[in-house]
């Protein structure tokens, strides 16, 4: 019993050791291409970093090629002999083409558009190679998603726009760009992919609660506004005559009956800034409550209203225009994580980080 039990005790560490090397392999793997792929906003492709493997193409060339020599063998025929190495080495030849046709292709990140949740963000990508190369057919793009199709002869920089779906607010950050050809014949790919250093700003997709109350608040300077004296709106008193007082505003009833000259006075209000507070919204749910106030937010937009914006930790002072819009979306899309040197990711800027 003792003896089993040792072999036993042998076995286990054993097996754990080799899930330990396992996982160790696993990890290093994500290493070592970290070493090769670095995070950055500029990738030049080079030996390292390029990867060619055969296609279906060539693997049924390779069977073709092996039943020619055979049949050459077979018939002692020469020019069986001679078809056959030629495809062979037509298989060789395309594998040094497909590399040269990535290799020096250089990818930087230029921008970002900003896009609402369960759209499409927009990345403006720069695409180039040495004058003294020509490039045809490469393909970037992300999995399951939109691809785009490079062509370097004529000129040899190209701006191209890629598209990657969202699905949540917040900072988004798409994955590793693929970076593939099979050019010139199909019987190899060349695979390469950069970790582009950049991110877009995803706003809450905007939904209007209906059964909610609006959110908006009015500001409490005054019952009906700030008063500004000398108006001509609203009648507000009487007093003595003053020079320069303008004869429309003369009491003529009252200089009737006292004989005194007085003057009616006015005074008009200044009309309301319009504030969109999260305390005074009647609906639970951060999202719902984001989804709601980024709705307000657009629908006074398009109003050309003066708004304000308050949520838990944030503050912005009522303005209008473009860029206050963008303002209180990127503050609303950045809920829970917002620093104050953050801004709307519609420029370069916004693609370095």
């Amino acid at each position: 019993m003792q003896t089993n039990s040792s072999v036993n005790d042998l076995k286990v560490p054993e097996k754990q050791g080799r899930k330990e090397s396992a996982k160790e392999a696993e990890q290093k793997l994500p290493k070592w291409m970290e070493k090769r792929f670095p995070e950055t906003r500029q990738i030049t492709l080079d030996l390292k970093r390029i990867f060619v493997f055969p296609t279906g193409a060539s693997g049924a060339l390779l069977v073709a090629i092996v039943l020619l020599f055979l049949m050459g063998v077979n018939f002692q025929n020469t020019l069986i002999y001679a078809l056959s190495f030629w495809l062979l080495a037509l298989i060789i030849i395309s594998i040094f083409f497909t590399y040269r046709n990535l290799s020096g292709l250089t990818v930087r990140a230029v921008q970002a558009s900003p896009c609402f949740a369960g759209e499409k963000a927009v990345f403006e990508l720069e695409v180039s190679c040495p004058k003294e190369q020509k490039k045809s057919a490469v393909f970037l793009g992300w999995k399951n998603e939109d691809v785009a199709t490079v062509n370097l002869h004529d000129h040899h920089t190209v701006h191209i726009k890629l598209s990657h779906s969202t699905h949540r607010r917040g900072r988004f950050k798409p994955d590793k760009l693929n970076i593939f050809t099979s050019y010139p014949l199909g019987l190899v790919k060349g695979w390469s992919y950069a970790l582009l250093n950049m991110n877009s700003i995803v706003y809450p997709a905007p939904l209007l609660q209906e059964s909610a109350d609006t959110g908006d608040s009015l500001d409490e300077e005054a019952d009906q506004g700030m008063e500004i004296s000398r108006g001509t709106t609203d009648f507000s008193g009487i007093r003595d005559y003053q020079a320069g007082d303008s004869p429309r505003h003369i009491h003529w009833g009252a200089y009737a009956k006292t004989g005194k000259v007085q003057t009616k006075t006015f005074v008009d209000y200044a009309s309301h800034d319009l504030w969109l507070d999260w305390d005074v919204l009647a609906i639970s749910g951060v999202e719902i409550k984001l989804s709601h106030l980024c709705a307000k937010v657009l629908q006074y937009h398009q109003e050309q209203q003066v708004y304000g914006l308050k949520i838990p930790g944030r503050t912005i002072q009522p303005a209008s225009g473009e860029a206050h819009k963008n303002t209180c979306l990127t503050a609303l899309a950045l809920y829970g994580e917002y620093d104050e040197n953050d801004t709307p990711q519609s420029s370069s800027d916004g693609m370095r980080g």
